[in-house]
């Protein structure tokens, strides 16, 4: 499996000239002044296109500033949207509950019917989970289903794949990121394989595929053993046509090396269900008559029995996972799951679901800005960031965190969901100084194509333990259209060891 890796504000029925205090009037600071903070991101500038702001939540000053209203692609940053809309639609203590059901009768060890596992559009939910599902329904006594396997994705119905990383998955992957999206998948819509080196140099290598004996699957491994000490080198795809599905191998491992996990995205999440729940009851000792299936009709709870069923970690457990993995799977999922909790009918589009994080941010900006910046709102088309149809500004973003902060009841779950790059799975922000790695808090963003998009936005703590609101947003540029790592990253860390040296 892989690694894990705002309340509604009242409107204001006041005239606007008695509410500008100086909040709102601070935050029209001159933004040329404060970009003299930004030394290395107004140099940036230059040859790519910037928008950052930094400003301090106890009396919301401006602390910094560089073309703060511009919008441009935020990458992943997009996250913290989705994360604040699920704690707002769910609460940070959520669990999602997945069942298996049967409209069928049981007698004595039989169930004779249908086995029906109805996706709840849990995120999470993984092999282990399946595997507590099946001896659930084993320790009840059941041996025997006499219809089929039916996996139940109809909580969100058929997805479009719309971004084109997803659309072009569908027949071939090599990577783990551009999952399709289901309400009834598992390990986050990809393959879980296990490469191990063979005996002796020239050997094959072994693949196992999780769980074990998982069927489906083609197996084109032209991977070898080489000697000792060797350095490994694998590349592994997956390829999908009508007729097959094939895992392909090519390279080498050492003969003393470590096994290589993989996980690959797969071309359809309820299939992949489908064939490892199939492969776990047998192995629980549940022999199913039938065959092995997909619905996308929503289930009729009202003459079906519950047999078994496994709850997912806590929403707040899953947030903590998605933005410090940048778990797209995971964040898309949650997009979908608060359309359905607010009564879209499937089948359910990401697009049409991210509406609702588009109004999110509109509030967010009328409340921190006021009504006159209620009428502008970023553009969310995926909840992950993946599309780069997903358009903010570094002031979309900081509304949106200043938001989270006034809200006394959600604020720990959405700060404590948001990884301090000291303690990070990830390498990219660990070469700070020492309280770059451990005041702030920080989502990161990347995307390479059409041009190269990278973001940071989260809060960092003052020397005096205030509070303060960050976003960085960098896009490359026709002329220059992918800037490197030490013109994106190196920068904004470089400026924001500044700005916390100073305050």
């Amino acid at each position: 499996m892989l690694p894990p890796p705002l309340t509604n504000y009242k409107p204001l029925n006041k005239p606007l000239t008695k509410l500008i205090p100086i909040a709102f009037a601070l935050l029209a600071i001159n933004t040329g002044a404060a970009s003299q903070t930004l030394p290395g991101l107004r140099n940036l500038a230059q040859n790519a296109d910037v928008s950052a702001l930094v400003v301090r939540l106890s009396d919301m000053q401006t602390l910094a500033a560089l073309n703060p209203r511009e919008r441009l692609t935020p990458a992943s940053t997009s996250k913290l949207f989705t994360a604040a809309k699920a704690l707002r639609t769910f609460g940070p203590n959520h669990k999602f509950i997945t069942r298996l059901t049967t409209q069928g009768r049981v007698t004595d060890t039989t169930v004779r019917g249908n086995l029906n596992l109805i996706g709840s559009g849990d995120p999470t939910l993984n092999t282990r989970d399946l595997q507590h599902l099946a001896q659930r329904l084993r320790a009840r006594g059941i041996q025997r289903v006499t219809g089929d396997l039916v996996i139940n994705a109809g909580h969100f119905g058929q997805i479009p794949c719309l971004t084109p990383d997803r659309c072009e998955a569908a027949d071939k992957s090599a990577h783990s990121y551009d999952a399709p999206l289901s309400a009834a998948g598992i390990n986050f819509g990809t393959l879980h394989a296990t490469v191990y080196p063979g005996p002796q140099r020239g050997d094959r290598t072994r693949v196992v595929l999780h769980p074990i004996g998982l069927a489906g699957y083609a197996i084109d491994n032209h991977s070898t053993t080489q000697k000792a000490g060797s350095h490994p080198h694998l590349r592994v795809w997956r390829t999908t046509d009508k007729d097959q599905t094939v895992l392909h191998l090519r390279g080498r491992l050492p003969t003393d090396g470590q096994p290589i996990e993989i996980h690959r995205s797969v071309a359809n999440a309820e299939r992949e269900t489908a064939l490892a729940l199939n492969r776990i009851m047998a192995d629980a000792g549940v022999r199913i008559d039938g065959v092995a299936r997909v619905t996308q009709q929503q289930s009729r709870a009202d003459d079906a029995v519950t047999l078994a069923r496994v709850r997912s970690r806590t929403l707040q457990t899953q947030l903590n996972r998605m933005l410090a993995y940048s778990n797209n799977y995971l964040a898309d999922t949650l997009t979908l799951d608060i359309a359905a909790a607010q009564g879209q009918t499937p089948p359910l589009t990401l697009e049409q679901a991210a509406q609702s994080l588009e109004r999110l941010g509109r509030n967010a900006r009328q409340r921190v800005y006021g009504p006159e910046a209620g009428k502008s709102a970023p553009r969310l088309a995926s909840g992950s960031g993946l599309s780069v149809r997903n358009n903010m500004s570094a002031r979309d973003l900081v509304a949106l965190l200043t938001a989270m902060y006034r809200d006394s009841a959600l604020f720990p779950a959405f700060y404590g969901s948001m990884p301090v790059p000291k303690f990070s799975p990830h390498d990219m922000l660990k070469q700070s100084n020492l309280d770059f790695l451990t005041r702030i808090t920080a989502k990161t963003g990347t995307l390479t194509e059409p041009v190269s998009a990278r973001a940071l936005a989260g809060y960092f703590r003052t020397k005096n333990n205030g509070f303060v609101a960050y976003a960085v947003l960098i896009n490359g540029t026709a002329q220059n259209p992918h800037p490197g790592f030490n013109n994106t990253v190196a920068v904004y860390e470089s400026d924001l060891e500044r700005l916390l040296a100073n305050h």
